[in-house]
Parts: structure tokens; C-alpha cells; sequence
């Protein structure tokens, strides 16, 4: 908004705002601490009131108390009591009472009914009676009673000649003369209002009892802006239950004296702002000239024109400082812009240039119609070399790595090498861009920088060797973007530490394979995600060779793409596991294994049924809440669940996964190790697992029946696994012989095509009853 108004105009704005503001403040500030005497003072004077109209009460209770005590003690008065004369009682109460200025004397029988009264004003019997009711007959007792709109003071004294003949009761009125007379003490207003009626008061304007109380139990919230004139505070009169007495301090004083110190201080800032005015526009007038001279350097500023001449006219010393650090800022910025572009464009440890710079070098050259090999490289096994030699080492050894690949790039043999750029992409990948090469010029190329890249590396005086995989891609077989380059060329690499192969070339088609893997994976992800799921659970039975009863079934998953075509079980469950779908993809197994096991057991099946785990679902932190709580919701009992893993899964981490499995087993699942004899267990590692079943891998029972060492192997597994006291399963039986064999050798299960292919549980439960009823062949 002030952009609108000169500088000059600003400055007179800001100054009168300033003062604007700090005016307001300290009127809050006054408004606050005054709000906060004024509430204590109020406070304090209604306590004092409170305390000296207690004092008050309470001297008034003893003189009448010694009154009452001399009446009930006159023997006269007692023997008149006694033979109930009334003319002697009534004598006897007007004349103590005249002699003590009581206003009302009154003589009770022991049943609480009136024998006498004497009043200084006529009261009804009837009244008095009504009034009486609420006095206890015990002991010397002092009281407040409202008779006829009349507060009196009462003390009520037993007559005893000895035991209790009757009770006199003495008391004072609380009139409105007492009341002033309290007033003047505390300077306060006192009323007395029983329920909503007002019974008399000292405030000149009588206000109605329901508006005085309803004024005394809602305060105003702050005292100074409150349009009331008293502050009221309610309390019981004594231990009244009827009668309660409401203090009145006024607010008038208070009100008059903050409007008079806002006044003063609005007329305070009133002078001041005119005097600030004045002054700012000398100020002003004298901070526009530097102010133009600077807002020229600025402008040169702006448009890249970092040389700042030298001050020629004579400014403020401020003003010359500043523009003297303008000079210094130009230099400074220089400086900073070659930084930031040093950091945008290069990795931070290498010196190299990061792949965003590579990306548009690509680019730059592409548009240029220039011809380009990139060869892309990375260091085998360098996420397990950083583990064994630390981080900061493993950084080091990428440093030297960096140098010797920048100091090397030299003509070898005739071979012309025009470098384009050399990047780092990621932890252990570079990127190498020349112009373009032949196959055999770029082998031989590599062969000579190998021999440079392959020298040892000393990390504090320790010998390292390091082996690396190289991946190439020529542009002229490839016209698509630089980033499709890029992608191919990582690809590239990733394949040849795959293929255990040293220099891989780009084969046409990889891309696409590696872009439909992509498209896989979100498929997979969708599938997962849909009610509907296009993937489906079947079920592979396992006979109990010993019983020949089917009392087994491993669970395997399926899918049918959008394409309407069976994907791979390997392909997809592989692709889960490195894209991290895994965890998802087991949950969804578990949960339709437990719901199909649930719908067995309520059709008369029992089946104990395996589910293949990953490595990656035993170590997820919450996997084994999850199964419990599976389990749990449909009524599943971990004795019906056996979980596999493979060796592989089992060697992963092996103390969480040794903890974990002991822990399942202990609540009653079975573990077993799936495709045992082809993994990385030794025996000794075996004897440590909470294992209780083996299952011998395929590749040792496809050909059981033919080939001697598969026989010689499965028997001594068997043999083994017994006397480790485990259970033995032998998967991929495919005929008679073969299941025969493993009889002979007391193997425990079978599982195989010979028995039966996987099948939807439908059709497993027809199968079964068949099998069931007939022997097998």
C-alpha cells in the first residue's frame, strides 16, 4: 500500500505509525496493570469488608449469648417456665429485653412451639412460628432469622431447672441503621437478600434483589471497561442457609481516574506526533539524494554489471559504507554464482560431473548430430567392500578412482578420444561420454584403461583391488532421448555384473524388456491393490508316504494379467522382491490361505498348509503381528500354518531370523527350509535353526528313479534330516518309481505332478474325496 506514496511520505508514515504504536501499547500496557491493581484493590477491600463484618457478627453473637445466658439463668424466670405463667414470662422478656435494647425475646417449649414473645415491632405469631422451625434445639446456638421481611441477629439458649425446660431466644435486628454503621467501617455498601427479595441495603439507589443478585454472581470481566458501578460479591450471612449479604464496592474512582490517564496520554502522542513529522521530513530530505546514487548502482546491479565503480560524491558516512559493501557484494556474488553452479553441476565427492550435467552435455551433443558412445561402469560387490572397510574409506577409494579416469583419457594406438563429459550417477556408477567409437576401438580402449582403473588401491597402507563391469551404448543404433541413453547404458552395466561378463554392448530390445518388467511391476501393485484381484491361490497336495493320507498342501500364488496371460510365479515374485512389493504380496498370500483353511475346517478339512516367506517379509517389523493378528480374526490356529523359507532367506540376517523363528515356533507354527541341498546352509548352521522339516529341492527327485548320485544324495538328506529329528518332504516327484524310492529311504511326504498338479481349492477338495476313495496306482 505504501509503494503508492514517495519516500519521503513513507518515512512520515512509519515515524507516525511508530509512534501510533507505541502509544496503543502503552495504553495496553497502563489498561493491564491498572485493570490488575484495580481488581486486587477491590478484592482486597471486599476481604477486609468480609473480615470486619464477621468480627462484627461474631461480637454481637457474644453479647447476646452472655444476655440469653443471664434470662435462662434467673431463678424466677425459671420457676415461671416451669409452672408456665404467663404473665411472669412475659414480664420477665419485656423487661430483659428492654434493659439489653433486645428487638425481639421469645421463650420456646422443648418441642420447638412458642410459649412467649416480646418484639419491638408487631410481628405475627404465625410468622414467627413458620420462622422458628429452622432453629435447632440443642445447645447454645446463634442464628439468623427472617421473620416478616425483618433479618434478626438470634441466639438461642437452653432453660434448665436442671434438665431443659424450654428455650429462650434473644435477638437484634439487622436494620438498615446497623448496616450504615458497618458502612462506615468499610467503606463498602452492604444489602441482604433472601432467595431473590431484597431485605434492606445502604446503596442510595435501591436496586431490585434479582438484578443485584444476578450482578453479583456474573462480575464483569475487566473493571475499567465495565459500565457497572459497583463491583458485588456474594456470601452467605453466616451459616445461613436463607440470607445471603452482598458487599458493593464502587468502580466510579477507578473508572475516572484511567479515563483521565488515557486522555493525558493522547494528548502526549498528539505533540509527539507533530514533532515526529517535522523531523521526518528533514530526515527524509536528507537520506534521498544518497538514496538515488545508490538505487543507480542497484539497477547496474541487477542487469549482471557486477564492476561497481568508485564513489565520486560525498555521501553520509553510512551511506558510503554501504555502497563500498555493494563493491564488495559484486565480487562476492562472482564468486558465489561459480559456486552454486560448481554444485548444481558437479557430485560433491568425486569432483565429477553429477548426471543432471551429463544428462544435458547428451543432450548439447545429440542436437548437435554428433555421434556418441557412453560407457558406463561401476565397481563389483562395492556395497560389501564398503561394509568391510568403512564408508570413508569406500569414498576414498572412489576419489582415486575419479582422478586416475580423469588423468588417463589420452590417444591410445592412434585411437583418437575426445571426451564429452565424465560424470558419477550413484554410489559406485560413472559414466564415461565420448565421441563415437567402433566396438573394436572402444574394447581396445577399455583394455588400456582397465589396466589404469585396475592398479591397486592403498587405504592406509592396506592393499585393495577392485573388479569392475563395464556397459556401452552407441548412439547411432539408438535415436532416442539422451535420458533413454542414460537409462540403457545403467541397464547395460546392471546386465554384465548379472552375466558375470567384464564389457557388455547394448543389444537391441533390452530396454523394452526392462520397460515391461516396469509395467509389470505396476501391474502387480494394482493386482494387489483391487477387491477383485486377478491373482488366485492354488494348492499342491503332499502325501504322508507312511499313512498315504493327503494331510498336506503348500500354497502357491497365480496371476492372469490385463493381458489375459499367465505370468511366471519366478518372474513376478522376483520382481516383487526387488521393486519391494514383497511384504505386500506375502500379506496378501497369508490372508487368503487363512480365509481358505477357515472355509476347510468348516466343511470337515483339516489340512496343515505351507506359505512361502521371503527374507525380506521375516525381517519387516511388523510381519509377525500381522500373521498373528490374521490368525486371530478368523479363528486360525498356528498349528494349522507351516512357514518356508529358503536357505538363502535363512542365511539373511540370521540372528533376527533365528529369533523370530523360534519365537513362531514356539506358538505353534512349523518351519521348514524350502529347496534345501542347492543353498548356502551348512550343517552346523542347520543344527542352530528352529527347523522341523526339510524339503529336498527338485533338482535332486526329478530323476530320482535314473540317476544314481540324486539317489545316493536324497537317501543321505533323509537319513540326515532324521537323525536331526526333522520331518523330510521331497518336492517334485513325477512317477511311481521315483515315490517307491523315497519309501524305501522312510522319506515323510511326497509332493510332486505325480500325485497331483497345483489346483484351485475347489477342485483340490474334489480331488481329495477321489483320491480318497481309491488306492493309488
Amino acid at each position: 500500500m505504501l509503494n503508492r506514496y514517495s519516500f519521503k511520505a513513507q518515512i512520515t508514515w512509519l515515524s507516525t505509525s511508530l509512534i501510533l504504536l507505541t502509544v496503543i501499547s502503552l495504553t495496553a500496557s497502563y489498561w493491564l496493570r491498572i485493570t490488575e491493581y484495580a481488581e486486587s484493590q477491590v478484592k482486597n477491600q471486599l476481604l477486609f469488608a468480609e473480615n470486619v463484618l464477621n468480627q462484627n457478627l461474631v461480637s454481637q453473637e457474644k453479647m447476646l449469648t452472655t444476655a440469653a445466658r443471664v434470662l435462662a439463668a434467673d431463678f424466677g424466670f425459671k420457676q415461671a417456665v416451669a409452672s408456665r405463667d404467663s404473665n411472669t414470662i412475659n414480664s420477665v422478656l419485656l423487661n430483659h429485653g428492654e434493659r439489653i435494647n433486645a428487638d425481639l425475646m421469645m421463650l420456646i417449649d422443648v418441642d420447638g412451639q412458642l410459649v412467649s414473645t416480646s418484639a419491638s415491632k408487631p410481628l405475627e405469631n404465625a410468622l414467627i412460628e413458620d420462622s422458628i422451625k429452622s432453629l435447632p434445639l440443642i445447645d447454645v446456638h446463634a442464628q439468623f432469622l427472617s421473620i416478616d421481611n425483618f433479618v434478626y441477629q438470634v441466639i438461642v439458649v437452653p432453660v434448665k431447672a436442671p434438665r431443659t425446660i424450654g428455650y429462650s431466644v434473644i435477638g437484634f435486628e439487622v436494620n438498615k441503621a446497623s448496616l450504615l454503621q458497618l458502612k462506615e467501617l468499610i467503606l463498602l455498601d452492604i444489602s441482604l437478600i433472601k432467595g431473590t427479595v431484597l431485605m434492606t441495603s445502604t446503596m442510595v439507589e435501591q436496586i431490585p434483589g434479582t438484578q443485584l443478585l444476578s450482578q453479583a454472581t456474573s462480575p464483569p470481566s475487566n473493571l475499567l471497561w465495565s459500565r457497572d458501578d459497583f463491583y458485588h460479591q456474594v456470601r452467605p450471612l453466616a451459616d445461613s442457609n436463607e440470607i445471603n449479604v452482598i458487599l458493593s464496592a464502587p468502580l466510579a474512582k477507578y473508572h475516572r481516574d484511567f479515563y483521565q490517564l488515557v486522555y493525558s496520554i493522547l494528548v502526549i502522542a498528539l505533540f509527539v506526533i507533530f514533532i515526529a513529522i517535522a523531523l521526518s521530513k528533514l530526515l527524509s530530505r536528507g537520506m534521498a539524494k544518497p538514496l538515488h546514487s545508490l538505487m543507480k548502482l542497484t539497477e547496474r546491479v541487477g542487469r549482471g554489471d557486477l564492476n561497481v565503480p568508485k564513489l565520486t560524491t560525498d555521501l553520509p558516512v553510512e551511506f558510503s559504507e554501504l555502497y563500498q559493501s555493494f563493491s564488495v557484494m559484486g565480487a562476492a556474488i562472482k564468486s558465489r554464482e561459480k559456486e552454486i553452479k560448481f554444485q548444481a553441476e558437479r557430485d560433491m565427492l568425486t569432483g565429477l560431473y553429477n548426471r543432471q550435467k551429463i544428462l544435458q552435455q547428451v543432450t548439447k551433443s545429440m542436437n548437435e548430430k554428433q555421434k556418441l558412445s557412453l560407457i558406463a561402469f561401476n565397481i563389483k560387490g562395492f556395497k560389501a567392500l564398503n561394509d568391510t572397510i568403512g564408508l570413508i574409506n569406500g569414498d576414498n577409494i572412489l576419489k582415486v578412482l575419479a582422478q586416475r579416469i580423469s588423468q588417463y583419457l589420452k590417444p591410445i594406438d592412434g585411437i583418437s578420444v575426445n571426451v564429452k563429459g565424465i560424470a558419477r550417477l550413484n554410489a559406485d556408477e560413472f559414466l564415461l561420454v565420448l565421441e563415437q567409437l567402433n566396438k573394436t576401438q572402444i574394447n581396445h580402449f577399455l583394455e588400456h584403461l582397465l589396466l589404469e582403473l585396475n592398479r591397486p588401491y592403498w587405504i592406509n597402507d592396506i592393499k585393495i583391488t577392485i573388479a569392475l563391469s563395464f556397459g556401452v551404448v552407441l548412439s547411432e543404433d539408438n535415436n532416442d532421448d539422451a535420458e533413454c541413453l542414460l537409462r540403457r547404458a545403467s541397464m547395460t552395466v546392471a546386465a554384465a555384473n548379472q552375466d558375470q561378463s567384464q564389457i557388455r554392448f547394448y543389444q537391441t530390445g533390452e530396454d523394452e524388456a526392462y520397460l515391461n518388467k516396469l509395467a509389470l511391476i505396476d501391474e502387480l501393485k494394482s493386482a494387489l491393490e483391487q477387491p477383485e484381484s486377478p491373482m488366485f491361490m492354488v494348492y499342491q497336495p503332499k502325501l504322508n508316504i507312511k499313512t498315504g493320507k493327503i494331510d498336506k498342501l503348500e500354497a502357491l500364488i497365480r496371476w492372469i494379467n490385463l493381458k489375459g496371460e499367465f505370468v511366471n510365479p519366478e518372474l513376478f515374485i522376483d520382481l516383487a522382491e526387488k521393486s519391494g512389493l514383497i511384504v505386500n504380496l506375502t500379506r496378501w498370500v497369508i490372508l487368503q490361505v487363512v480365509i481358505q483353511i477357515k472355509s476347510w475346517v468348516n466343511q470337515g478339512y483339516q489340512f496343515k498348509v505351507s506359505i512361502n516367506l521371503s527374507a525380506q517379509d521375516i525381517q519387516h517389523d511388523t510381519f509377525v503381528e500381522y500373521l498373528l493378528d490374521t490368525l486371530s480374526a478368523h479363528q486360525v490356529t498356528p498349528e494349522s500354518i507351516t512357514l518356508e523359507l529358503t536357505e538363502r532367506d535363512l542365511a539373511e540376517n540370521e540372528s533376527l531370523v533365528i529369533t523370530r523363528l523360534t519365537y513362531l515356533k514356539s506358538l505353534g507354527f512349523q518351519i521348514s527350509v524350502d529347496d534345501y541341498g542347492i543353498g548356502q546352509s551348512s550343517l552346523a548352521k542347520l543344527k542352530q535353526l528352529p527347523v522341523d522339516e526339510l524339503k529336498i529341492d527338485k533338482e535332486f527327485i526329478l530323476n530320482l528313479d535314473s540317476n544314481k548320485q540324486d539317489q545316493d544324495i536324497t537317501s543321505s538328506t533323509i537319513l540326515l534330516g532324521h537323525k536331526l529329528g526333522l520331518s523330510v518332504v521331497a518336492e517334485g516327484v513325477e512317477t511311481q518309481a521315483s515315490l517307491a524310492l523315497l519309501a524305501d529311504y522312510q522319506c515323510n511326504y511326497a509332493q510332486g505332478y505325480y500325485l497331483s498338479k497345483p489346483l484351485k481349492s475347489n477342485e483340490l477338495i474334489q480331488w481329495y474325496i477321489d483320491y480318497d476313495n481309491k488306492t493309488l496306482p
